[in-house]
C-alpha cells in the first residue's frame, strides 16, 4: 500500500494510467468529429455567396478535457485509493474474528455485528478465508475450522447476546485444540470484537492468540460501555443498590426502576454519575409491602441481563408472628421464644405479640411453641384462608395432643439417654431428595434427646419432611385448607434438642417461611434447584435455553452465570431463588491494557474509507453524460443545442464542478439543511422537549417516530422524524404537537421560555404535557406534580379540566373513553372552556401521566420498545388515542360540528 498522508492506494501500479493521459490528449485531439449534413441548394442560390462556414479538423477542448476527466477517475478507481486507511486490513493472512457475546456486549451489540461484517466482507473482498468463534458460545462443541468468509457470516447472524458473561477460558481452549487439530493456521491476523469487560481467562486467551498473529481489539466507544447493577441491599426504609460502569471518562444520569412480577413500576429513581465516578449507590425507601413486591429492579434505556436484579425469597421478607407465651419463666435467654425469634429475625420481619395483635397486623405466618398453644378457632381459620402455621412440641402437647396437627401423636413423648433408657441422643438422618429440606447439610452436633412421636400409620412418606437415623419422624406437615401446618417434633430451645443450637435451625425455617408465599412443598429436580424462567440477552425473562441444567442444592451459593446456569428464577419445591450476573461482592473491571500481543482500538476510531466504488460510479454516470454530449454535437439531438463556446464553459465548470467541489457543496448542503427552522418549516413534524436526561429524551423520540410511522400508515398525514426542541432556545411555532415528559426535577422556565410557550399555545399549537408516573402518583397523597408547577407558573394557562365523554378528543379520529399509556387510570386534564380562546374552540393544552410515549415507542423496524401494563390491546388504545390527538391538533373541533346534523337535516326538511 502507497501512502501520502491520510490517502493510500491498495494498487498504486495503476497510477501508471496517469502518464498516457498526454498521449490520450494527442489522440483526442486528432479524431475529428462526424461530419454535418446538410441540404446542398442550387448552385444559382450559393452565387457569389461568402463561404465562411468552418468544419472543425478536432473534437471540442473543453469535451477532450471532460474526457480526460473521465480517464483520470477510472485510472485513480483502480488503484483503489482508501482515505484513513487501517494497516491492520491489508493483509494477505487468513482472518480470525474473537466476538464477545456476553451480557456486556448488549449496548453495543449491532456496532459489534457491523464491525465484524465489515471485517468479513474485507477478506471476502481479498479473497481469503476466515473463521468466527463467539466467546459466549452455548453450544462451544462446533468446530473451529478456517472457511468462505460467508459461513462465517451465516454464523454472525444466528448468534444473539447471551445472558451470562464470556467464557474465555474456553474459547483460548478451543482456538488452542484447533490449532493442533490443523483447523487453523499460526499465521493469522486476529480481531478481538471485545465487550470490555476483564473476565477469568482474558489473558490466558491473548496468551493462545498471540503467537498466531497480531491481535487487534475493538473496545465499545464511549456511551456504548456497559452498565451494571450490583446485588441490592435491604435497608430499614427501603433497599439500595450499586450501579457499576467501567467507562467513567464522562459523566451519566442512570435511571432506575424496580417492578413489580406482574410489570408494574414499584419505585423509579435517578443517580448521578460524575466524570471518573465507576460505583454509585441509589437508595429507594419504600414500606415493607411494596418492598415485597419488587421482583427486578433494571436500568431503564439499557437491555442487558447485567442491568437487571432479580429478586427471590430471601428478598421478599415475609410478616411472620411469633404467638407470645403467657407464661415466661424470667429467663429470656432459655425461652423457646429467644430462640425462635433469633433464627427468623435475619429472613422475615418478625413481630412478637399476642394472637389478636399479630392477626390484626395481617402476618402471612404463625409460629407457635409449646408454651404459647391456644385452642382458639382464628387459628384454624388463619390456616384455612392461606396462612402458614408453625408450631413446636413440648411437655404440654406431649401431654395432650390437638387435632391441627399434621399426624397423630402418641401420649408421653420419647427420652433417650434417660435412666430408663439404653439408646444414646439421636442425630438427624440426611433429608430426601422431595423434602424441602433437601441439599441442607446434616452438622453431627445436631442430635435429639427428646422428641414427641407420631402414631403408627399416620406419618405417611409425604407428610415426613425431616427424621432422626432410626426412621423416626422429627418434622411433619400437611395441607389444611389453603394453608400449611408444620410439626417440629421437638422444642424451640434447646430443652429436648441441640438443633436450635445449629446454623441448620434458621435455613430450616426460612426453607418453611417460603410456604407463606404460595407454592408446592416438595422440589423438583432431585434436590436440585431447576430453572423456572431465565434471563435473556436484553434482560427480559422468557423461557430457558435447552442449555439450562439442575443446581445441585448444596452447590447453589457457589453457583455463577454460564451457559449451564443462566440466570434467572430457579426453584426448589416452594422455595424460589435469583441467580443473577453479578451477586452479592462481584464487581466489574476494564480489560487490562497491558494484554500479551494485544493492541487496542474502539468502535468509534477514524474508520477508512474506500473510494473504489464511488469512484466508478462516478465514472459510468460522467460516460453516460459524454454519450449525451457526443450525440448533441453529431446532430443526433436535434432539440439540445449547445453554443460553441458558452456551452463549453458551462460544461467544464459543471464537470470540474461534480468532481472537485462535490464535497464543498455537500457541506454547504448540510449547513443549510442544517438549519433548525428549515428543517421544521418544510415538512410536517411532532417535536418533543428535551429534558435533559438521555433515557427519557429517547423514549420521547421513540415515542413520537412510532405514532408518526402509525398515521402514516392509518391516514393520509405523512409526518416526517420527529424533533428535539429546547423551549428555551428554539421556536415553537413550527409543530402542531409538542410532546412536554415533565420530571420530578423539572426546573423553572426563564421569562423568554415562558412567553414563548404562551405565545405557542395561543397561536394555535399542541402541548401535552405528560408527567409519565400514573403509576405512582396516588404517593402525592393530592398533591400537585412539582416538576409541573414548576414549569407551569409563569405560562398563561387558561383554567383546565379533566376531559369528558363528549369532548372532541373522543372522536377525533376514533370513538374512545380512555386514553391510555404504558400505564393506565391517570386522569387527563384540558382547557375548561376552549370555545373562549381564538384558536377554532381546540384547546391548546393536554395534561396526563399514563406515558403516551412508551406505548407509542418503536424502533426502526416497527418493533415495540418497552413493556405496557394491559398488553398489546392497552397498547392499540394507545396508538389510538395518538391517532386523535394529531386529528385534533391538525383540524381543531371540526368534529364538534357533526352533533349539528340532526338538526340541519331536519331544518333541510322543513
Amino acid at each position: 500500500m502507497f501512502a501520502l498522508g491520510p490517502l493510500a492506494f491498495a494498487a498504486p501500479l495503476a497510477l501508471i494510467g496517469l502518464l498516457t493521459l498526454p498521449i490520450l490528449w494527442r489522440l483526442l485531439r486528432a479524431t475529428p468529429p462526424p461530419p454535418r449534413r446538410a441540404v446542398f441548394p442550387p448552385l444559382r442560390l450559393l452565387k457569389d455567396a461568402p463561404d465562411d462556414a468552418e468544419t472543425p479538423h478536432h473534437a471540442p477542448w473543453w469535451l477532450i478535457v471532460f474526457r480526460l476527466l473521465l480517464a483520470a477517475i477510472v485510472i485513480i478507481a483502480l488503484a483503489r485509493p482508501v482515505w484513513q486507511p487501517d494497516v491492520n486490513t491489508e493483509t494477505n493472512r487468513p482472518l480470525l474474528l474473537v466476538v464477545d457475546n456476553g451480557w456486556a456486549s448488549a449496548p453495543a451489540w449491532r456496532d459489534m455485528v457491523r464491525e465484524a461484517n465489515y471485517r468479513l466482507d474485507l477478506a471476502e473482498e481479498t479473497g481469503r478465508t476466515a473463521a468466527i468463534v463467539f466467546t459466549a458460545d452455548a453450544s462451544p462443541d462446533a468446530e473451529l475450522v478456517l472457511g468462505a468468509p460467508d459461513a462465517a457470516r451465516r454464523q454472525l447472524e444466528g448468534v444473539n447476546v447471551e445472558a451470562w458473561p464470556p467464557n474465555r477460558e474456553l474459547t483460548a481452549g478451543r482456538i488452542d485444540a484447533a490449532v493442533d487439530a490443523g483447523g487453523l493456521s499460526d499465521n493469522l491476523q486476529i480481531v478481538w470484537i471485545t465487550d470490555g469487560i476483564d473476565t477469568a481467562g482474558s489473558e490466558n486467551l491473548a496468551r493462545i492468540l498471540d503467537p498466531l498473529g497480531q491481535v487487534t481489539a475493538i473496545l465499545p466507544g464511549p456511551g456504548r460501555s456497559p452498565v451494571a447493577l450490583g446485588a441490592p441491599i435491604a435497608t430499614p426504609n427501603g433497599f439500595a443498590v450499586d450501579v457499576m460502569r467501567i467507562d467513567a471518562d464522562l459523566p451519566r444520569t442512570v435511571s432506575l426502576v424496580a417492578t413489580a412480577g406482574d410489570g408494574r413500576a414499584v419505585a423509579r429513581t435517578e443517580v448521578e454519575m460524575e466524570t471518573s465516578v465507576t460505583r454509585a449507590r441509589a437508595d429507594i425507601e419504600l414500606p415493607l409491602d411494596l418492598r415485597n413486591r419488587v421482583a427486578a429492579i433494571r436500568i431503564e434505556g439499557q437491555v442487558s441481563a447485567g442491568g437487571t436484579q432479580l429478586t427471590d425469597d430471601a428478598w421478599r421478607r415475609p410478616r411472620v408472628g411469633v404467638i407470645d407465651a403467657a407464661s415466661e419463666d424470667g429467663q429470656p435467654l432459655l425461652s423457646d421464644l429467644h430462640y425462635v425469634m433469633r433464627a427468623i429475625e435475619p429472613f422475615t420481619e418478625a413481630r412478637r405479640d399476642d394472637l389478636d395483635g399479630l392477626l390484626a397486623s395481617n402476618v402471612s405466618a404463625l409460629i407457635m411453641v409449646d408454651a404459647a398453644r391456644t385452642d382458639d378457632q382464628r387459628v384454624l381459620d388463619f390456616v384455612n384462608q392461606g396462612g402458614l402455621l408453625i408450631r413446636f412440641a413440648g411437655p404440654r402437647l406431649a401431654a395432650r395432643p390437638d387435632d391441627l396437627l399434621p399426624v397423630q401423636l402418641r401420649q408421653g413423648g420419647r427420652n433417650f439417654g434417660s435412666a430408663l433408657s439404653w439408646e444414646e441422643p439421636q442425630s438427624l438422618a440426611p433429608f430426601s431428595a422431595d423434602s424441602p429440606f433437601a441439599g441442607l447439610t446434616v452438622p453431627p452436633e445436631a442430635t435429639v434427646s427428646s422428641q414427641v412421636l407420631a402414631e403408627p400409620g399416620t406419618a405417611s412418606a409425604d407428610r415426613v419432611w425431616a427424621r432422626l437415623e432410626d426412621g423416626t419422624p422429627l418434622v411433619t406437615a400437611m395441607r389444611q385448607g389453603e394453608g400449611w401446618v408444620v410439626l417440629f417434633h421437638v422444642t424451640a430451645g434447646p430443652e429436648w434438642s441441640e438443633l436450635p443450637l445449629t446454623g441448620l435451625y434458621p435455613r430450616m425455617l426460612r426453607r418453611i417461611s417460603a410456604l407463606a408465599q404460595g407454592g408446592s412443598a416438595t422440589p423438583s429436580g432431585g434436590g436440585a434447584y431447576v430453572i423456572d424462567r431465565a434471563l435473556d440477552g436484553d434482560g427480559r425473562l422468557s423461557n430457558p435455553p435447552v442449555s439450562a441444567r439442575p443446581v445441585p442444592a448444596q452447590s447453589w451459593t457457589n453457583t455463577t452465570a454460564s451457559a449451564e446456569t443462566p440466570p434467572g428464577i430457579y426453584r426448589l419445591g416452594a422455595a424460589s431463588a435469583a441467580l443473577n450476573v453479578l451477586r452479592a461482592g462481584d464487581e466489574i473491571t476494564a480489560l487490562p491494557r497491558a494484554l500479551p500481543g494485544v493492541t487496542f482500538t474502539n468502535l468509534e476510531a477514524p474508520a477508512e474509507r474506500r473510494f473504489a466504488g464511488p469512484l466508478l460510479a462516478l465514472a459510468l454516470f460522467l460516460l453516460a453524460i459524454d454519450a449525451v454530449i457526443g450525440l448533441a454535437l453529431a446532430g443526433r439531438l436535434p432539440r439540445l443545442r449547445l453554443p460553441r463556446r458558452g456551452g463549453a464553459v458551462a460544461a467544464l465548470i459543471a464537470a470540474l464542478g461534480l468532481v472537485w467541489f462535490m464535497p464543498q457543496a455537500q457541506a454547504q448542503q448540510t449547513q443549510y439543511l442544517d438549519s433548525f427552522e428549515m428543517d421544521a418549516a418544510l415538512d410536517l413534524r411532532f417535536a418533543y422537549v428535551i429534558t435533559g436526561n438521555r433515557d427519557v429524551d429517547d423514549r420521547s423520540r421513540a415515542g413520537l417516530f412510532g405514532i408518526s410511522r402509525e398515521i402514516t400508515r392509518r391516514s393520509a398525514m405523512e409526518p416526517q422524524e420527529p424533533m428535539a426542541v429546547n423551549v428555551e432556545e428554539n421556536e415553537l411555532v413550527f409543530f402542531p404537537i409538542i410532546y412536554w415528559p415533565v420530571l420530578q426535577n423539572s426546573p423553572p422556565l426563564s421569562d423568554e421560555a415562558a412567553a414563548r410557550v404562551s405565545r405557542y399555545i395561543q397561536s394555535g399549537g399542541l402541548i401535552i404535557f405528560d408527567t409519565q408516573d400514573a403509576d405512582i402518583a396516588a404517593t402525592r397523597a393530592g398533591a400537585p406534580h412539582p416538576g409541573l408547577a414548576r414549569l407551569l407558573e409563569a405560562v398563561d394557562v387558561p383554567a383546565l379540566a379533566r376531559i369528558d365523554p363528549d369532548h372532541v378528543l373522543t372522536r377525533s379520529f376514533y370513538l374512545l373513553q380512555d386514553f391510555p399509556g404504558r400505564i393506565s387510570g391517570g386522569p387527563v386534564w384540558v382547557e375548561a372552556d376552549p370555545d373562549g380562546a381564538s384558536r377554532d374552540g381546540a384547546s391548546g393544552v393536554v395534561i396526563g401521566s399514563n406515558d403516551w410515549a412508551s406505548a407509542w415507542a418503536t424502533d426502526a423496524n416497527g418493533q415495540t420498545l418497552y413493556p405496557v401494563e394491559g398488553g398489546e390491546r392497552e397498547r392499540e388504545m394507545a396508538r389510538r388515542f395518538g391517532m386523535n390527538l394529531a386529528m385534533y391538533a391538525l383540524t381543531g373541533n371540526y368534529k364538534a360540528d357533526q352533533v349539528h346534523i340532526p338538526a340541519l337535516l331536519e331544518r333541510l326538511g322543513q
